[in-house]
């Protein structure tokens, strides 16, 4: 499964995993992705904050791709063109305070 950090605003996509053993960083959390940029889109100059649980999409890869949720490459650089805003496809995950 696909793991996509992309900026809200513009699409930017900051790290794009597209499979498990594709370097051997593994998978960054989101604050070390924010960090790598200064808290801010390189693109639109945004601040970045920390997604929340409406912002986090959970689908299968061929869903997404049929979705055009899955970056595309324009130069040297990954957007998602389309909007992840799709209610019906967002899976909720239940916060429960004091778990590590």
């Amino acid at each position: 499964m696909p793991l996509v950090y992309r900026c809200k605003n513009c699409g930017f996509v900051f790290h794009y995993l597209q499979y498990v053993g594709q370097d051997y960083i593994g998978v960054p959390s989101v604050y070390e992705v924010m960090g790598k940029y200064g808290y801010t889109c390189p693109k639109c100059k945004s601040r970045l904050t920390p997604p929340s649980q409406q912002d986090i999409l959970i689908t299968s890869t061929r869903l997404a791709r049929s979705l055009d949720l899955l970056p595309i490459k324009v130069g040297e650089s990954y957007y998602v063109v389309r909007d992840s805003s799709i209610p019906a496809l967002k899976l909720r995950i239940p916060v429960v305070e004091g778990s590590p």
